[in-house]
């Protein structure tokens, strides 16, 4: 019987190949430590702490890999790796003694401006990976610079129909802002729209109250049609409403959801329960030092939390460049018959 011999053999390659000597090695990675933002001819600069959890000293390489997101480039593993031997039941620091972490050269690294994701795969003595972790956050590198500019630079509205109207001609916004603060991370900024018609506006006369200057302001100063504004980052949200702004565009603005605001569960609409999607634009006096006064289109702040969500942690609300907005006028019973005018600003503010 040739049978039971050859199981025999295989079984033998078997404990060959499961020799103790090749093993995967029980190590992982604790932690990683590095900066956010880079100029073009700074150092990166990372920390990894590395856990070994055998009984003998262990050999660990980590190697720091960089992906472009944008942009292309593909990946880059810098050069030299990360290494070193971790003691027995403990862990390792692996950074060069007195300089605070393996630093690369930019220049000499062939890292150029753009965003990376980094990541860090951990392989033991023999060459076998192990263990991997992902940084918290991408990389920046670029040169200080914020600029931006509207197109077109004055809009003609034409007649204004009583009522709501949306006008069909987008505002398109070009912009670029690149800023670290001293502990390399995000420098807040954002774009924010508003008029400015004070000059322009006085009000009817010998009215108890003077309303608000925002919208378009009749030529003899006294009545005002208010402005609406939509953007991308102002919904709906498909999942409440249905309504898919990616590729359905502005929401209609006949629908008071949109206009005003859903319907609260109580059934009375407060002005503090609306969150429509067709915001009104302020005017600069109406505007106070509480970026919740201001009506911004795109921006980053990490210590505002009024953008934070369980998929966006950072609060970033930025928008490719270039993105568009829309206008729209809401013209009331109220309205007065004339020629409108109004100074509309869109301006790139950072503290």
């Amino acid at each position: 019987m040739r049978i039971p011999l050859i199981s025999a053999s295989f079984a033998v390659g078997l404990l060959a190949l499961t020799s103790p000597a090749l093993a995967q090695k029980n190590l992982k990675i604790q932690s990683v430590a590095y900066d956010q933002h880079f100029n073009p001819t700074g150092t990166l600069s990372f920390t990894v702490i590395v856990q070994n959890n055998e009984t003998i000293n262990e050999f660990a390489e980590v190697d720091v890999t960089l992906t472009k997101i944008v942009g292309g480039g593909g990946e880059t593993t810098l050069t030299p790796v990360l290494i070193g031997t971790v003691p027995a039941r403990g862990s390792l620091r692996l950074a060069r003694a007195g300089d605070g972490g393996f630093t690369y050269s930019l220049t000499t690294s062939g890292i150029g401006t753009g965003i990376y994701t980094v990541s860090f795969p951990l392989f033991d003595g023999n060459g076998t990976k192990i263990d991997q972790v992902g940084g918290p956050f991408p990389i920046h590198v670029g040169t200080e610079t914020d600029s931006i500019h509207v197109f077109p630079e004055a809009v003609h509205l034409g007649n204004i129909p009583p009522g709501r109207t949306m006008f069909p001609t987008p505002m398109e916004v070009s912009w670029s802002f690149f800023r670290f603060n001293r502990l390399s991370l995000d420098q807040p900024f954002a774009i924010r729209i508003y008029t400015d018609n004070a000059a322009r506006y006085q009000g009817v006369p010998g009215a108890i109250r003077r309303t608000s200057p925002a919208g378009l302001v009749s030529l003899d100063g006294r009545y005002a049609i208010p402005l609406k504004i939509w953007s991308l980052n102002f919904g709906p949200d498909i999942q409440e409403t249905g309504w898919d702004a990616q590729l359905a565009g502005p929401p209609p603005v006949d629908d008071d959801d949109f206009w005003n605001g859903p319907q609260p569960l109580e059934g009375v609409r407060l002005e503090s329960a609306r969150n429509p999607s067709w915001a009104r634009i302020p005017d600069l006096v109406d505007m106070t030092s509480d970026p919740s006064s201001w009506r911004r289109l795109i921006g980053q702040d990490p210590d505002d939390a009024r953008f934070v969500s369980d998929s966006n942690l950072t609060g970033d609300f930025t928008l490719k460049n270039p993105f568009t907005f829309y206008i729209a006028t809401e013209a009331g019973p109220t309205a007065v018959e004339g020629s409108y005018a109004a100074t509309l600003i869109v301006e790139l503010w950072s503290p």
